[in-house]
């Protein structure tokens, strides 16, 4: 392990800090969900009240993700197309923050820790993530596909070699690691 790794370096060099809170909601929604599902179906009122740790954590993730997504609108230069998508991948966040909280309020007010209207609540939670999944698509979709908040990486990697001769450059591996490969 290279320590020299260690120390949080990235978030002086990132454009912003949306990335660090977009995956607690999309990994605490389908917990939830998966836990309610399991707690209703099974009528266990433990796997319930998990399924509501887990509601609020995400509910908690989504307030970060929308809020850093904000300050993160203008914090780097973009195109028509990546504007286009950021402003669809806004309105899921806002949707997602809507929803976690709508269903985090609704189980809250349940002391036996199965929400009323049971099968309309999971509904409900379903759809949450659905919207988070298809934000997650396009959030990806700007980063990888259209290069969003990324500083150019093929200039990063070769040290400038392959943008500039248009081929491709040969990696120097570092110390230690001459004879190990990557497939490309």
């Amino acid at each position: 392990m290279d320590w020299s790794l260690f120390g949080f370096k990235a978030v002086g060099e990132l454009f912003n800090i949306h990335p660090m809170f977009v995956h607690f909601p999309v990994a605490f929604l389908p917990g939830a969900f998966l836990l309610f599902a399991l707690g209703i179906a099974l009528k266990k009122p433990g796997l319930n009240l998990a399924g509501r740790a887990c509601l609020y954590m995400a509910a908690a993730g989504a307030l970060a993700a929308v809020a850093t997504g904000l300050l993160a609108e203008g914090s780097f230069p973009h195109n028509e197309i990546i504007h286009h998508m950021m402003q669809t991948h806004e309105t899921l966040g806002w949707l997602v923050l809507a929803l976690a909280a709508a269903l985090s309020a609704w189980s809250f007010f349940q002391a036996e820790h199965r929400p009323k209207a049971a099968w309309f609540f999971l509904a409900l939670l379903g759809l949450a993530n659905l919207a988070a999944m298809q934000g997650a698509d396009l959030g990806a979709r700007m980063v990888y596909l259209e290069g969003a908040a990324v500083k150019p990486a093929v200039s990063v990697i070769t040290g400038g070699a392959a943008a500039e001769t248009g081929e491709k450059a040969q990696i120097a591996a570092p110390a230690g690691h001459e004879g190990h490969r990557h497939s490309h």
